[in-house]
């Protein structure tokens, strides 16, 4: 067997000799796209090696069908007694040729023939997972020099608009730096680096103008999110559900809160909230901080006032204390009458500061003044307005840390943490996987207009076993996504993301749970130290991470610590007493 293939993308194909192929064939399945070029001799298409296209879908039989270019040029498929056939354009066929526009399903999985792109420098689909990572790279690399990045996701309105239909169209709109991936059968993602909101909103219209059988939805760090998790949720909810917030996570209902931590939490909750004290949220990033200020809120003597949020991490810094205090007008260009800011909006309610860690200096000193006086001043006013409210401060960052390296005003700390409340990470609360992946489940076969009925064991324990650091937001956007490709009415764990299943097969299933026992969320995660609590852990990584960043900026600046503190826009003298307290600067003395 032999012929020519790419296996992880497709990709533009140059030419190879001097007869160039015209066409290709592209394999479209859940977890990518491949493309190969066919040629006299037979290309064996099958589930494992020794396939020439080795396609892993449990729907493909070891040797499926061969794909060869005959004698008159055109390009000819054969079944080869395939356990679920083979079909041309929905019927069964042992033996067909294949056009443009016409549709091969070898078991499951859909294969169109292309005529070869001109395009240069056209990536075409990553696998899922693959532009996960990608994402997740970029949005390091946009947040170490602020700079923007988007994701893009495009799908069909409805049945019968297959990804073969429009996916080269999309293609073709993209720039080399762009890349695409399968999200499901009528979907796909699309990382967009150094993109705006507006600019990714742009390229999702002309999509839709051009083909109205389609919709889009974009989110943009760091307005929709920071996190790879927090921009695909909130990429997938514009696209289903039109701009504006998504529905509560399940995890709001104490219904849910099956195990001994989140119960502590809850604990916390019923006594915290009818006083009016600050309270500060500690916990990772998809944790459920939010959730957590929706509890208080409810659950205090504000409840009938408003509840408002903001992401102080994702307002420009010359915009906070307008977005915060609001404006009068002409205090500034652009200021066309007087707006009231979040503080007077929350009047009589909770104030929700998330991401408080990242607020810069000018902002801190300004928020602790209205933590001390209950007032405000508009930018542009000359009188106090007094403001009545709570305020539910969170972060993921370790603002004793902070304090102690003068980033973070220990005077506004003590301020806010009136009480801490430390929300546990997933992977300590294993218990919580069960209950939260079926309510999950629930919303999104309601959404999607599936009949899903379930999650089977072996999904399940996988579920259960995975560390889940995009934690409870990452579950939520996993059984998404297996609600939507799962081809039954229960998810397995062919419908879960390759990385689940690679962990799947490369550890020791967990026990199954039973639902409020608490023994899982009881025990330390893998390789975790059982006395170091959840902060200690929580500053560890965060140590970690910060460190990573200060060394790449200091490698790309040849050492120059001035040159590294412009990329990481902070003081010298910040970044000088960071590198002391990290243990780095010895790395880089000049010899």
């Amino acid at each position: 067997m032999s012929g020519t293939t790419k296996d992880t993308t497709m990709r533009e194909l140059a030419p190879g000799s001097r007869r160039e192929p015209r066409v290709s064939l592209v394999f479209y399945f859940r977890d990518g796209a491949k493309i190969v070029v066919p040629g006299p001799t037979p290309l064996v298409v099958g589930r494992s090696w020794p396939a020439d296209v080795v396609v892993d879908d449990p729907s493909v039989s070891r040797a499926h069908a061969r794909f060869f270019v005959g004698p008159d040029g055109g390009v000819v498929f054969e079944d080869l007694g395939s356990k679920n056939g083979t079909r041309l354009n929905g019927a069964p066929t042992a033996r067909g040729r294949i056009a443009p526009g016409d549709e091969v399903r070898v078991g499951d999985v859909s294969v169109a023939l292309h005529v070869l792109s001109t395009v240069p420098g056209i990536q075409g689909l990553l696998g899922y997972d693959a532009l996960l990572r990608l994402l997740d790279d970029e949005l390091v690399r946009a947040q170490t020099f602020a700079r923007p990045v988007s994701l893009l996701m495009v799908g069909a309105r409805g049945p019968g608009h297959p990804l073969r239909t429009w996916t080269p169209a999309l293609l073709e709109k993209l720039r080399p730096v762009d890349r695409a991936a399968v999200y499901a059968a009528d979907a796909v993602l699309v990382a967009l680096p150094e993109t705006s909101r507006a600019e990714a909103d742009a390229l999702g219209m002309a999509m839709v103008a051009a083909n109205g059988a389609l919709r889009f939805g974009a989110a943009a760090f760091p307005e929709s999110g920071r996190s790879v998790d927090e921009l695909l949720d909130a990429a997938r909810t514009a696209m289903t559900r039109g701009p504006g917030p998504s529905v509560p996570p399940p995890a709001s209902a104490p219904g849910l809160v099956v195990g001994a931590k989140m119960r502590a939490v809850w604990d916390m909750i019923e006594r915290v909230a009818p006083s009016n004290l600050p309270v500060l949220v500690l916990g990772e990033t998809g944790a459920g901080k939010e959730v957590v200020a929706r509890g208080l809120h409810a659950r205090s003597q504000r409840r009938e006032g408003p509840l408002r949020s903001v992401n102080c991490a994702a307002i420009p810094h010359n915009l906070l204390e307008s977005v915060l205090f609001g404006h009068e007008k002409g205090a500034f260009t652009g200021a066309d009458k007087t707006t009231k800011g979040l503080f007077e909006q929350a009047h009589g309610g909770t104030l929700m500061l998330d991401e408080v860690g990242e607020l810069p200096a000018a902002a801190q000193a300004a928020l602790l003044r209205v933590l001390e006086t209950k007032q405000i001043m508009r930018v542009g006013g000359d009188r106090d307005v007094t403001v009545d409210v709570r305020v539910v401060a969170a972060t993921h960052r370790d603002l004793e840390a902070m304090c102690a390296d003068g980033t973070f005003r220990t005077d506004l700390f003590y301020r806010l943490h009136g009480v801490t409340i430390v929300l546990p990470a997933l992977r300590d609360r294993v218990d919580e996987i069960r209950p939260l992946a079926d309510a999950f489940l629930r919303e999104a076969s309601r959404e999607n207009g599936r009949a899903i009925r379930g999650i089977d064991e072996a999904a399940m324990l996988t579920l259960q076993k995975w560390r889940w650091p995009g934690n409870v937001r990452e579950l939520k956007n996993v059984i998404e996504r297996a609600v939507v490709i799962a081809r039954g009415d229960v998810v397995t764990l062919d419908d879960l993301p390759e990385r689940l299943r690679a962990s799947s097969e490369a550890a020791p299933r967990a026990e199954s749970v039973p639902p409020g026992t608490g023994t899982p969320a009881d025990a330390p995660a893998p390789g975790v130290d059982a006395s170091v609590d959840y902060k200690e852990r929580l500053r560890r990584e965060m140590q970690r991470y910060e460190t990573q960043l200060i060394v790449d900026a200091l490698t790309r600046a040849g050492g120059n610590v001035t040159a590294a503190a412009q990329t990481l826009r902070i003081p010298v003298r910040t970044l000088t007493h960071k590198m002391q307290a990290l243990g780095i600067k010895k790395r880089f003395d000049p010899a």
